[in-house]
């Protein structure tokens, strides 16, 4: 013990990554020549309160080991990623580049039983204005303006909107193996976007309807042997759904309600998109003799269109 004592005195060390055998000297000083754990561990050339906290350690886990590596070993729980699972995980991106963590987990919970794995929360954004003391008194006085009326989303709303989509719709994102490309295959590189809108309530599906994108315009022919100026072509019409479009759906909508009388007092919700909020829509509104209702916007309902029939 005394050349181990005096080799690790003259080696000089960087990290404090102790070898076995300053383990077994601090042991025998500590065990047999009943020092403390200071001195012992200062003859042994480990940090003191590294040994003092070994010598707590031992003396409350008796089946502890101190001659397995140590290095994140306290308080962590064994790793459920284990070889299998890396692999299962390379085929899955393999197949599918762009799939999400989320589609990982599922598989995962799915092909390995009794496999659970956490995911961290997302977070939500809320900008500041949705709490302001004028936003939460606007939300105050509307939700009791509106608990006094006979509104029931169960029984007597009608929930309008739109959504977009093109047939090569996939996440921004994907994976791949290190040092190559992560490429998704899809019909075409450039798609047109088509808009279905909708018209539901808690009694089924009230309208529905697919919005399809505007056609090419025509080709203007050119005489090319009379030096006429070429006529300018009109100015293209909007490839999206705007207001418009919107107004119409929403007649259709209206229409179909007028053949049913159990649908007679119904309320119209929509959000607070732009293409809602028109004056035009108001207008409309009124001619077809209903009421209209504007929310405060963090409740997300701009437009709530009473419809109220025969009560003049």
């Amino acid at each position: 013990m005394a050349e181990l004592e005096s080799n690790i005195a003259r080696s000089r060390k960087t990290y404090n990554i102790y070898s076995d055998e300053q383990k077994a000297l601090f042991l025998y000083l500590l065990r047999f020549k009943f020092l403390k754990a200071k001195p012992a561990a200062g003859r042994a050339g480990i940090n003191a309160r590294t040994a003092q906290g070994w010598v707590k350690r031992m003396d409350n886990d008796l089946e502890w080991e101190i001659y397995g590596k140590l290095t994140n070993k306290v308080n962590r729980a064994e790793s459920q990623l284990q070889e299998e699972h890396k692999h299962f995980l390379i085929n899955l991106f393999d197949e599918q580049p762009q799939a999400t963590r989320k589609d990982a987990v599922d598989s995962l919970t799915a092909a390995f039983e009794g496999f659970s794995l956490k995911e961290s929360q997302r977070v939500t954004r809320h900008p500041v204005a949705r709490n302001s003391e004028e936003t939460r008194i606007k939300r105050k006085e509307g939700v009791e303006k509106w608990s006094q009326t006979d509104m029931d989303y169960l029984s007597n709303f009608v929930f309008v909107d739109e959504s977009a989509f093109d047939i090569n719709m996939r996440p921004s994102t994907a994976r791949s193996a290190k040092g190559t490309p992560a490429i998704v295959t899809t019909p075409s590189t450039h798609a047109v976007s088509h808009t279905i809108l909708g018209a539901i309530s808690a009694m089924g599906v009230v309208n529905i309807e697919i919005r399809l994108p505007n056609l090419k315009p025509k080709r203007i022919k050119v005489d090319g042997s009379r030096k006429r100026k070429q006529p300018q072509p009109k100015k293209p019409a909007s490839k999206g759904t705007v207001t418009g479009h919107y107004m119409l759906f929403l007649q259709k909508t209206m229409n179909f309600m007028d053949q049913y009388p159990e649908m007679k007092g119904f309320y119209i919700v929509m959000d607070n998109a732009p293409i809602h909020t028109a004056d035009d829509i108001d207008e409309m509104i009124q001619r077809e003799d209903t009421e209209a209702f504007t929310s405060p916007p963090p409740i997300h309902l701009s437009s709530i269109l009473s419809r109220i029939f025969g009560l003049q």
